[in-house]
């Protein structure tokens, strides 16, 4: 993993350019990206290169270009198509290209390290404080024909095909009631009949589709070999009457050069190259647009302001920012002293398995404090329950200590609980819950000590010589209807959605027969479903949703609905729940129902 000055992440100027200190982070996860690259590069012995705007912020500014916001990169053709076949073996990178995304589009290959916007904090541990998407465009770099009249076939057919590939968008996009439809149907038609001439094909269907008009475009581009071209070149360059002819030499080696705190590949012949782009003038700044919108990230903030969370769009950056770029610099700056003063007499003469178990206690109990900060917060009651609290009522220390920790707090605090753990929990710690992780299976929140990416040492000091993380778990109390056959109704429907889940497959592509069991769910419970995420992970969240459905005012019966994943239906009545008293609980409080000792609140 890259390292980098916490200086970096701060706000700058280069140039007269502002640099936002998002961006920052946004530029250190594109560079851990490229790390991953460079690795898989290096131990298949591909070659690749810096290009365009990043060739260019490599020579004249030995990091980014200041208004740049992606890295660029190349490859010959062969050399991409064999990174492509190998990087399926390495964890956490995928590529887009024309042949595994059909709406991939007229575009370079696309390297990135997933495709959405993610709340899990070893995520931004991994990435610099980066929470959506980033990736690396790698540009095709193709052999010219000497002969003059192939590469202008080739030119004509790549303009064919872009042609045919922007008319059937624009046609996808309309019906035939639209008045330009004839016209434009007919120019994709005349296209593709032009197309069939020219490369003496047939293509599959009457109507191709934008993929396989693109898989064409690819298969144009790489039609010829060294053997028969003196020059590279990058075919769309051409396709748009750019006169960018490279000698083939020019990539048969490169140089390393800085790039902000890592190095990148440059051909040795970048000097030509970069006059070919952008002018005998390049060392000069030009604060010019990027070839797409600057920042990139603002879709990624516009689509989560759009899901009306967040009232306007700074709101929605505000809380962006706060769980991920400022959580990630509390974890750099993170202190190691534990909350809880505990004198070590607690430790003392005793055998290592009993010290062991007191040493997990009092770090679990550090997890107890951050939940009670959380809490304490937004003025959220949670209460002590199942077995934790059976050990309080009967006085049992020993219980106390070998126990986990069992929490629950009300459905009508559940979303501002989970956003005050997305952006106030302290760096040490981490919380998995169905709505923050798409791979978690449990309608029960838990809060844990976390050691990711953390010092050993550190560590062990913060949890009072604990070097295993402990977790703390929080369940939601449900409001029962007091009509006792809707209450039947919505019990049942979870109790499915609950076997549902666990027959359904948690990867994407899903099967048709998978499909049409998510249609009808959706029909019985009008609740949409993703299809392109853990399917198990969404059944779950379709079933806590309807678990905690019930407004119901007059309700006098409560239920704990996580437990119905275990087969137990927990139901507890309302007014154990009315207040809370803090009691002694070993060596710091826990918050219990205020009549715990006249009630047994645990089957």
């Amino acid at each position: 993993m890259l390292d980098f000055d916490i200086e970096f992440f701060k706000e700058e100027t280069r140039d007269g350019f502002t640099i936002p200190a998002f961006m920052k982070h946004a530029w250190a996860a594109q560079l851990e990206m490229l790390s991953m690259v460079d690795r898989i590069c290096e131990e298949n012995d591909i070659p690749y290169f810096a290009d365009w705007g990043t060739l260019l912020g490599t020579i004249r500014h030995k990091g980014y270009i200041p208004w740049d916001d992606d890295i660029d990169l190349c490859m010959l053709r062969k050399d991409l198509e064999r990174f492509a076949e190998v990087v399926d073996s390495y964890e956490g990178i995928i590529i887009n290209t024309c042949y595994n995304a059909p709406d991939h589009g007229l575009h370079a290959a696309r390297v990135m390290n997933s495709t959405k916007f993610t709340t899990d904090r070893n995520i931004y541990k991994d990435y610099h404080g980066f929470p959506f998407p980033v990736g690396l465009d790698i540009f095709s770099l193709d052999y010219v024909p000497r002969e003059k009249k192939l590469e202008k076939e080739q030119v004509d057919a790549l303009r064919l095909c872009s042609q045919a590939f922007y008319a059937k968008e624009w046609l996808d996009e309309h019906t035939p009631i639209d008045k330009e439809y004839a016209e434009k149907f007919a120019e994709y038609k005349s296209s593709l009949k032009r197309l069939e001439k020219i490369c003496n094909i047939e293509f599959s269907e009457e109507n191709p589709s934008q993929q396989e008009i693109l898989i064409l475009n690819e298969e144009i581009e790489g039609l010829y070999n060294s053997e028969e071209a003196d020059y590279l070149t990058e075919m769309p360059c051409l396709g748009n009457g750019k006169d960018y002819y490279i000698p083939k030499e020019s990539y048969y080696s490169s140089t390393r050069m800085p790039f902000e705190n890592t190095t990148i590949p440059v051909p040795l012949n970048y000097d030509l190259i970069l006059r070919k782009k952008y002018g005998d003038d390049y060392m000069t700044p030009k604060n010019i647009a990027c070839g797409h919108d600057y920042p990139f990230y603002d879709k990624y903030i516009n689509a989560i302001f759009d899901e009306k969370i967040h009232k306007t769009f700074e709101g929605a950056f505000e809380y962006i920012q706060d769980i991920s770029s400022r959580f990630y610099i509390k974890f750099i700056e993170k202190d190691s002293t534990p909350t809880l003063r505990i004198d070590e007499k607690f430790f003392d003469d005793l055998s290592s398995g009993e010290d062991n178990s007191r040493r997990k206690f009092a770090a679990q109990c550090e997890v107890l404090e951050e939940l009670k900060r959380i809490c304490s917060i937004s003025n959220i009651s949670y209460y002590a329950i199942d077995d934790t609290l059976d050990a309080i009522v009967s006085g049992d220390d020993d219980g106390v200590i070998n126990s986990e920790i069992h929490v629950a707090i009300k459905r009508e605090n559940f979303r501002e609980f989970l956003s005050m753990l997305d952006q106030k929990l302290d760096p040490w710690f981490n919380y998995s819950s169905i709505y923050s992780k798409d791979d978690y299976e449990s309608m029960t929140i838990s809060i844990s000590s976390d050691k990711y990416r953390c010092d050993y040492e550190e560590y062990k000091k913060r949890f009072h010589g604990y070097n295993e993380e402990v977790l703390v778990y929080i369940d939601v109390i449900d409001l029962v209807s007091t009509d006792s056959s809707k209450d039947e109704v919505r019990k049942t429907l979870v109790e499915n959605l609950i076997t549902t889940s666990k027959s359904m497959p948690s990867l994407p592509p899903y099967s048709d027969e998978i499909a049409g069991i998510v249609e009808e769910w959706k029909k019985i419970v009008d609740i949409s479903i993703d299809m392109e995420s853990n399917l198990r992970n969404e059944f779950l969240q379709v079933a806590d949703s309807i678990a905690g459905s019930v407004r119901d005012a007059d309700a006098t019966k409560v239920r704990i609905s996580a437990n119905i994943q275990e087969g137990i239906d927990t139901v507890y009545d309302r007014r154990d729940f009315d207040d809370v008293v803090e009691v002694p609980f070993c060596v710091t409080t826990i918050s219990v129902p205020i009549n715990y000792k006249e009630r047994k609140l645990h089957d």
